[in-house]
């Protein structure tokens, strides 16, 4: 997972949230309640701010996030499996999933967890791919997972050899 999470309070607007992804690179923003406590709200997306902005209604310019963001917010606690974020990826057809400390009830923020961080693992350790292929979830929805595999392992070639 990341652990320098790049968060913006849900009083901010769409515009300042687009410019944070901008300037960070990143494809989505988590939203916590104010910058002290970290505590995670919700998470606006690349696909969120599209079809905000898609409506074509300028007042959502400056709604806050409170009001725009993606709710409730599905988390993960740190001290889950690698399998417990892919089930939990899959089932909620989810690409980024915030990591929270599996002792606190307030979704204190310490990291996040996407699909090319999992692929990232995967490939870095045969043995996990066994064990995480072996269960009856994966063999069910093995297609998907290796059209996500492909996606990403040859998005990854053709970006590199630019």
């Amino acid at each position: 997972m990341t652990h320098n999470v790049i968060t913006i309070t849900e009083d901010q607007n769409i515009s300042a949230a687009s410019r944070k992804m901008y300037e960070n690179k990143i494809g989505s923003i988590i939203v916590v309640g104010n910058e002290k406590d970290q505590n995670a709200v919700g998470i606006l997306t690349e696909r969120d701010i599209v079809r905000i902005l898609g409506q074509l209604e300028p007042w959502l310019m400056s709604t806050s996030l409170r009001i725009l963001m993606s709710k409730p917010l599905i988390t993960i606690a740190s001290n889950s499996s690698v399998r417990d974020a892919i089930q939990t990826m899959y089932s909620k057809k989810m690409r980024r999933l915030p990591v929270v400390s599996e002792k606190d009830t307030t979704n204190h923020l310490i990291g996040i967890i996407t699909d090319k961080d999992i692929f990232k693992v995967l490939m870095k350790n045969q043995n996990l791919v066994q064990s995480v292929l072996s269960d009856d979830f994966m063999a069910q929805h093995m297609q998907t997972v290796q059209e996500q595999f492909a996606e990403y392992w040859f998005g990854n070639i053709l970006v590199h050899k630019k």
